[in-house]
Parts: structure tokens; C-alpha cells; sequence
């Protein structure tokens, strides 16, 4: 590709800008076209410290494929920086069903086994060497996309880790508040599968019941009720019209003691799988 020579420009050349997304805490986001007019999503770090998020999402997106997954476009450097241009995710975020009313039993059902088994896919992925490991590390209604009836998307792998791996790229990375796990949030532990699980969870019961998941009103306070005490998850009594097994399971998923909690996104996946 072109260097693009302006030093204004946020998009790379042979793309055009359709509308800049803003600037998040590791990404600056646009929504992008290119010559046939495919809409495209165009990261680039918000901050030089970040570059290594952006070289991170780019080497896990080209280690895995598949439809839970963006899809590198293009990549590269030009005087603005580095960039990455990937396929944009269908449907909407989760955080776009927390608005209003939320969802209905059937769509939350619905949402919550396509989500948990696309999570288990995920974390069971292997090559020819054995299996990835591969952990999101900030599963959160931000993160999370979902096309009705089944098609979950995850983006922003900025937090990823895998098997061969270097150091992490944020180091010091609690996820997003408060949907990590209370041990996540006091940073007794990096990111991992079971981390991911309860990331997960945590996103599930915000949909079905909305905000707010902790008490606190502060962002430090958030984060101390999430390290010291966990989230509201007895909040899924307010929808008696979800199954008691929907309930119980994400229930288990959200202990706030990691050895009393359902960790394996494998578990929680059969789990409402099973549900009748």
C-alpha cells in the first residue's frame, strides 16, 4: 500500500473516512471505506505507548479465523503511524442493547448460549503445536457484538494473550471494570480463561438487567467494590421471567470466590445449552 503523505489524514491511503469513532482508552477508531466501497473498521494507537496494543490485535487476528473473529485488511505505517484496517463486526454492541428496556427472555437466552459457545470455541482454538490458550483479556459489553439470532463477534485484542506470546502489551491490565474478575481487578492475576468466563458473565447479566452492576458511583469506587466484593449478581432475581437454570448458571459464573465459581466458559456454554 501507498505511504500516505499527510500528516493530517487519520485514515491510511486508499481508504476514506466515513465517520471517526473517537478515541478509546488503547485505540483511535474510524469507520473507513476502500475502492469498492466496503465499510471498514481503522484502528490506530491513541497514544505512542500503545503501539504494541495495535501490533498485538494484528498478530492474533492473522493467528485465528473464523466468524467470532475481525479480519486484517490491511496494515502497515505511514507518517501518521502505524494503522490497522479490519472487517467490521456485524450487528451492533451489547452496549447498544443497555439503553432501554432490556431484552426480552427469548433474546437474552438467545444472545447467552451463541455468546458462551463462541467464548468456548475461542478458548479452545489449537494448531498443529496444541492449543493456543488464546484469552480475550477484556471481555465487556464494548467488546462484544451480536447479530441476531447467533452471530457473535469479538473485537479489540489489545489485551489478548496466547501461548507463544510476548509480555503483555498493557502491562498492569485489569480489563474493564467491573466486569473483571474480582482477582483481575486487584491484579493478583493476568488475564485468563477463567477471567474471560466471569468477563463474560458479568456482560450477560448487564444486558438482562441493566446497569449499574456494582454500587459505588465513582470510578475508583467501582473498581474498589469490584476488587473487594464483586458485582450485584443477585440482581437476576428482578427477571423471574428467565429461566431458573439461565439464572443459576450465570449465578455460579459470578461468584465472587474464584474456587466457589463456574470458570470453564466450556461449562457454562452446556450449561445453557441445555436449558429447555
Amino acid at each position: 500500500m501507498a505511504t500516505d503523505t499527510s500528516t493530517t489524514n487519520f485514515v491510511p491511503t486508499g481508504f476514506r473516512t466515513i465517520e471517526r469513532l473517537g478515541i478509546g482508552s488503547v485505540f483511535e477508531v474510524a469507520r473507513v471505506a476502500d475502492a469498492q466501497g466496503r465499510e471498514l473498521i481503522c484502528k490506530r494507537a491513541a497514544d505512542a505507548r500503545f503501539s504494541g496494543a495495535l501490533d498485538r490485535e494484528r498478530e492474533v487476528l492473522h493467528i485465528v479465523q473464523g466468524p467470532s473473529f475481525p479480519q486484517v485488511v490491511a496494515s502497515g505505517s505511514d507518517r501518521r503511524g502505524g494503522f490497522l484496517v479490519e472487517t467490521r463486526a456485524p450487528g451492533a454492541a451489547l452496549r447498544e442493547l443497555m439503553g432501554g428496556a432490556p431484552p426480552g427472555a427469548a433474546r437474552c437466552i438467545e444472545l447467552a448460549r451463541a455468546s458462551t459457545h463462541a467464548l468456548a470455541l475461542l478458548h479452545g482454538l489449537g494448531d498443529a503445536k496444541g492449543p493456543l490458550r488464546l484469552v480475550h483479556g477484556d471481555i465487556s459489553p464494548d467488546n462484544l457484538f451480536y447479530d441476531p439470532p447467533a452471530t457473535i463477534t469479538f473485537i479489540d485484542f489489545s489485551s489478548a494473550t496466547w501461548r507463544d506470546a510476548p509480555e503483555p502489551a498493557l502491562e498492569g491490565d485489569r480489563g474493564t471494570v467491573p466486569y473483571a474478575a474480582p482477582e483481575l481487578a486487584r491484579q493478583e492475576v493476568r488475564a485468563t480463561a477463567e477471567s474471560d468466563t466471569y468477563a463474560l458473565a458479568a456482560t450477560l447479566l448487564a444486558v438482562a438487567v441493566g446497569p449499574p452492576l456494582v454500587r459505588a458511583t465513582t470510578e475508583a469506587g467501582r473498581l474498589y467494590e469490584t476488587a473487594s466484593e464483586g458485582i450485584l449478581w443477585k440482581r437476576l432475581d428482578e427477571r423471574s421471567d428467565l429461566p431458573s437454570d439461565f439464572r443459576s448458571a450465570l449465578a455460579a459464573a459470578l461468584q465472587y470466590e474464584k474456587a466457589l465459581r463456574l470458570t470453564s466458559s466450556h461449562d457454562l456454554a452446556a450449561r445453557l445449552a441445555a436449558l429447555r
